[in-house]
């Protein structure tokens, strides 16, 4: 299969949205404070959210620690350590990723990632 090259026209677009992007464009990851009321309400969603889907036990426990970064597009992405027990008592933390409009309505909100860590 042969790839086609862009066309003139578009290639040209192209560079001339990627020249005008800002310099410094890149995210930037900022720490939170895991104790902040909607530090804790999204870590208890993520929890929620992947338990309903899983059928996992989980249990929220709280947010370890997280930060957050801005969205392209809008909104927030909240990068979350959240520990979760299971109904025998045994605990784990998982890193979560989930985006979000702070202040607006649960069905806008998007658990990205939730995965087990290992603890260091």
């Amino acid at each position: 299969m042969r790839s086609l090259p862009l066309p003139l026209p578009l290639l040209g677009a192209v560079l001339i949205v990627a020249a005008t992007l800002p310099e410094g464009a890149a995210a930037k990851w900022t720490a939170v404070n895991p104790n902040v009321v909607v530090v804790q309400q999204v870590g208890r969603f993520a929890v929620i959210v992947y338990d309903l889907a899983h059928s996992a036990g989980l249990t929220y426990v709280g947010v370890a620690r997280g930060e957050t970064e801005e969205a392209v597009g809008g909104g927030t992405i909240y990068r979350l350590v959240v520990a979760a027990a299971k109904a025998d008592g045994s605990r784990a933390q998982y890193e979560c990723l989930v985006w979000g409009v702070p202040g607006s309505s649960l069905s806008t909100w998007k658990l990205r990632r939730f995965r087990k860590i290992a603890i260091a």
